[in-house]
């Protein structure tokens, strides 16, 4: 499994829109990564939104036994081949969850709209 640092997670979420005001600038709040859990907070640096991001994928992957089937079905965006790695997730609203993955030919690096978070 991948291990992002915060300035990787920034620069991924800088890819999506924030829930509220529709921006992409975005930092993690370093007093909330610790070591092992994964669990980290994220803030809309132009309305101060604030939600979940989660690193910890082999705990997640592990706990949820649809996502390696998801995963292996995500076309990458940049040369459509099957099959991605999952990098972080994030959990925008919630009606919105985001899926960082990496597309495992080309290595490219995009976000997915993840249906599995959304509630009605």
């Amino acid at each position: 499994m991948v291990q992002l640092n915060i300035k990787d997670v920034e620069a991924r979420l800088g890819e999506v829109k924030c829930a509220i005001c529709k921006g992409n600038r975005f930092a993690i709040d370093s007093r909330t990564v610790t070591e092992g859990d994964g669990d980290w907070k994220a803030i809309c640096r132009d309305c101060h939104y604030i939600f979940p991001v989660y690193t910890d994928m082999e705990f997640y992957i592990q706990t949820q036994p649809d996502i390696p089937y998801i995963l292996k079905d995500i076309a990458c965006q940049s040369c459509l081949h099957r099959g991605v790695s999952l990098d972080c997730r994030a959990v925008l609203s919630v009606r919105e969850s985001v899926y960082f993955v990496t597309c495992e030919e080309c290595r490219s690096k995009f976000p997915h709209q993840s249906f599995l978070e959304s509630f009605e």
